[in-house]
C-alpha cells in the first residue's frame, strides 16, 4: 500500500507542535526546593495578590489626584508632583509587604509540625529560612517594578531629581530586605503580640543603626557638587547595604532558632542572645560613629555582620537516612 503524501506530511507537522506545558522548564535546582515551594504558593496566596492589587489601585488614584492638582494649581513641572505618588510606594514596598511575612514560619511551627518534616527530607532550617526571605524579597521587588509606570510619570512630567529618587528606591529596597528578615524571625513566636513588638524593636534598632552609620557620608554628600558626591554617595550606598545586610542575617538566625527540634550544644545561641544583638547593635555602631566621627562606623557594622554569620556556620545540621 503506497501512503498518501498529503497525510505523512500533516502527521509530520503534527508531530513537530509542541505541548506549551513541556516547554515550561523548572525553577533551576540551585535556587532550593523551599524558594519554588514558597514562590508557587506566594503568587498566588492572598496575602500577595490583595496588597499588589491594593498597592496599584492607590498608585493609580495618587497619580490622577497628583495631575489633577498639579494642572490646576501649580502647572508642570512642579516640585510637588510625585509627592504622593512616592508615598504610595513606600508604604506599600517598604511597610505592608515586609508585613505580610509575619506568619512566615507558623506553617512550620504550627500544631502540624511540618518542620519534622522539611528537616527528614534532608533539608536544614538554614535553606528553610533562607527560601523563605528570598521569596518575600522577591514578591516586595516585584511589586516595586510594576510601580516603574508610575515613576516614569513623575519623571516625565518633570521637577523630580532623579539622583535623589534613585537613592529612595535603593533605600526603600535595603528597607524592605531587613524587614523582611526580621518579620521572618519574628514569626516563629507563637504570640501576635510579641511578633509586632519584636518586628518594632527591629525596626527601631535598624532605623538607628542606618541613622548613626550613614549620617556623615550623607552630610558630606548633600555638601558636594558634581562629581565631587560620587564617592560619599557611594560610601552612603555600601553602608546601608552593610546595615541591611546585618539585620537580614540578625532576622535569619532568630528563625532558625526558633526552628531548632530539641537542643543541642552545637547548635547557636537561644533567640535571646540574637534579640540582645538587635537591641543593642545601634549602641555599638554609635560608639563607633564617635569614635571615628563617623567615617568608619560600617567597620563596626561588618564586624557585627561577621559576629552574626558565626553564630552558626551550617555545621550542626541534623540529617536524617532517606529508607
Amino acid at each position: 500500500m503506497i501512503p498518501n503524501p498529503m497525510s505523512t506530511a500533516l502527521s509530520t507537522e503534527t508531530s513537530k507542535i509542541i505541548d506549551p506545558l513541556d516547554a515550561c522548564t523548572p525553577l533551576p535546582d540551585r535556587m532550593g526546593p523551599v524558594f519554588a515551594k514558597e514562590l508557587r504558593q506566594g503568587l498566588r496566596a492572598q496575602r500577595f495578590v490583595t496588597p499588589f492589587v491594593a498597592i496599584q489601585i492607590f498608585a493609580i488614584v495618587a497619580v490622577g489626584v497628583e495631575l489633577g492638582l498639579t494642572s490646576i494649581f501649580s502647572g508642570p513641572g512642579d516640585e510637588t508632583f510625585g509627592n504622593l505618588v512616592m508615598v504610595v510606594i513606600i508604604v506599600g514596598v517598604g511597610v505592608v509587604m515586609p508585613l505580610t511575612n509575619i506568619a512566615a514560619l507558623r506553617p512550620e511551627l504550627n500544631d502540624g509540625r511540618n518542620v519534622e518534616l522539611l528537616l527528614m527530607s534532608n533539608l536544614n532550617r538554614w535553606q528553610i529560612v533562607r527560601g523563605k526571605w528570598l521569596v518575600g524579597f522577591a514578591l516586595s521587588v516585584l511589586v516595586l517594578v510594576s510601580m516603574i509606570p508610575y515613576l516614569l510619570t513623575r519623571y516625565f512630567v518633570g521637577g523630580v531629581d532623579l539622583v535623589m529618587t534613585l537613592l529612595i528606591v535603593l533605600g526603600l529596597l535595603f528597607g524592605n530586605a531587613a524587614l523582611t528578615g526580621v518579620a521572618i524571625g519574628a514569626s516563629g513566636f507563637g504570640n501576635l503580640l510579641g511578633r509586632f513588638l519584636l518586628l518594632g524593636i527591629g525596626v527601631f534598632s535598624a532605623f538607628g543603626t542606618v541613622m548613626a552609620s550613614c549620617w556623615r557620608f550623607a552630610e558630606l554628600m548633600n555638601k558636594a557638587t558634581g562629581s565631587d558626591a560620587i564617592l560619599p554617595g557611594a560610601a552612603l550606598v555600601l553602608t546601608a547595604a552593610l546595615v541591611a545586610a546585618l539585620y537580614v542575617s540578625y532576622g535569619l538566625q532568630l528563625g532558625r532558632a526558633r526552628l531548632r527540634l530539641f537542643e543541642n550544644p552545637l547548635d547557636p545561641p537561644a533567640s535571646g542572645l540574637i534579640i540582645a544583638l538587635i537591641i543593642f547593635t545601634p549602641i555599638v555602631i554609635m560608639v563607633a560613629t564617635a569614635i571615628t566621627a563617623g567615617y568608619a562606623a560600617w567597620v563596626a557594622v561588618g564586624g557585627l555582620l561577621a559576629l552574626a554569620l558565626m553564630i552558626d556556620r551550617g555545621a550542626a545540621t541534623t540529617r536524617f537516612a532517606q529508607p
